[in-house]
């Protein structure tokens, strides 16, 4: 704690800090450790609510997880697609649906649709 304020940042700053960065991927604890190579690529996200996620706007479902990949498909606004794994994969960077220079994209299926929708644009 100390040396935290010799730095000039405080403990809840830190504290804050690390439960956003915690909270970004639905870690379910706050580690204070720094994040491995693995973790770097993939964080693992919480199912609990069931293995779906909502279009809050319409999105294309991409190819690869890039913005200009081949659209295969559209998840319309309102309507769910299903995980297909527990994780969000970490790719290339994109501004949509109010984020800026995100690169969390999740991988679905919707309508025997499988591919690629950017974090940002589902719940």
């Amino acid at each position: 704690m100390k040396s935290l304020k010799r730095r000039g940042i405080t403990a809840t700053t830190a504290l804050t800090a690390a439960v956003f960065v915690v909270g970004a991927f639905g870690a379910t604890s706050a580690s204070a450790s720094a994040p491995s190579t693995t973790a770097t690529k993939a964080a693992a996200i919480s199912c609990a609510g069931g293995n779906y996620v909502k279009a809050h706007e319409s999105v294309k479902i991409r190819k690869s997880m890039k913005v200009n990949s081949t659209a295969l498909g559209l998840l319309p606004k309102g309507k769910k697609a299903k995980l297909l794994k527990c994780q969000v994969d970490l790719a290339g960077t994109y501004s949509l649906c109010g984020w800026k220079d995100d690169n969390r994209w999740h991988h679905v299926n919707y309508r025997g649709i499988k591919g690629y929708v950017p974090l940002a644009c589902v719940v």
